[in-house]
């Protein structure tokens, strides 16, 4: 896992800011790692309180931090506007913060004798320096091991929407599995069909294109198939990290189960394969719904 940790000013009873970890890439190392997943996190954490909260969190986990660099800087922040559905919106604070400073750093080379996947997404693949440095890395990971791309769409942090999608595009290049809400195609693609969107991705070199849609389930897209899961019904309490638990739950049943490996990708043609995937990813999402903030 490539990206950035975050620390969600999440509203809580009384007017009152809880402050909760988060991040995407953050968020679906967590996810993995404590369903037993060996999951490691290649980022930055802040030398603030927020960053000593971040640092326990991958402990209590069980994410290994050997690749999780401590510095000075502080902490990515982000303000989580919650709606009546229960989805937020953030405004960010990431002008000098930890999670962005990546520049001279070196990144491990994933051997495929003992790395399944790289999965990388969000805000440090938007942003620079990290951008660049994630890039470059995953342009050479791709050789020898399956990648996952999460864009997690954030226009209030990453600027403007034509510029994001562009991006977004390039990155997807790059990527054998791409998991994205209906939500961010909406805010890079208005007024366009998810399937449409969906199968152009898929012509830019993706091997599996799933789209989640809330309530609604969620839908794969490959060469071969469309393939549709329904979402557990759960009382909602908010669906912040949800998508990123939704991701941990897809790649982590893929990588359980074998199938993510460059040679057996053949496998992600079959419906019956991705349809459990997509059933078991569902179901980590539902769980994520339930509780307050990133799981």
């Amino acid at each position: 896992m490539a990206g950035e940790n975050v620390i969600d000013l999440v509203p809580a009873p009384g007017g009152q800011l809880r402050p909760t970890c988060g991040g995407g890439p953050a968020n679906t190392a967590a996810s993995l790692a404590r369903r037993g997943v060996p999951t490691a996190l290649i980022g930055s954490v802040g030398g603030d309180h927020f960053g000593r909260q971040i640092w326990r969190r991958h402990i209590a986990a069980g994410v290994r931090r050997d690749w999780l660099h401590r510095t000075d800087l502080p902490s990515t922040l982000a303000l989580a506007v919650v709606g009546e559905d229960g989805r937020a919106d953030h405004d960010y604070w990431t002008n000098g913060t930890a999670d962005f400073a990546w520049e001279g750093r070196a990144l491990p080379k994933p051997d495929p004798a003992r790395v399944d996947l790289v999965h990388f997404g969000s805000l440090a693949a938007y942003l620079d320096p990290s951008a660049r440095a994630i890039e470059h890395w995953v342009n050479r990971a791709r050789r020898a091991v399956p990648v996952s791309f999460d864009p997690n769409i954030r226009l209030s942090a990453m600027g403007e929407a034509a510029k994001v999608r562009e991006r977004t595009e390039r990155l997807i290049g790059l990527a054998t599995l791409v998991r994205v809400s209906e939500r961010d195609l909406a805010r890079i693609y208005p007024g366009r069909a998810v399937d449409a969107i969906a199968r152009e991705w898929l012509g830019a070199g993706p091997e599996l294109v799933v789209v989640t849609l809330g309530d609604a389930g969620s839908v794969a897209f490959h060469r071969n198939h469309v393939t549709e899961a329904a979402a557990p019904q759960v009382d909602v309490v908010d669906r912040i990290g949800a998508g990123d638990a939704y991701t941990s739950g897809l790649i982590g049943w893929l990588t359980s189960a074998g199938w993510m490996r460059l040679d057996r990708l053949a496998a992600w043609g079959n419906p019956t394969v991705v349809g459990a995937a997509l059933r078991y990813a569902s179901q980590i999402a539902a769980q994520a719904c339930t509780v307050p903030g990133a799981p």
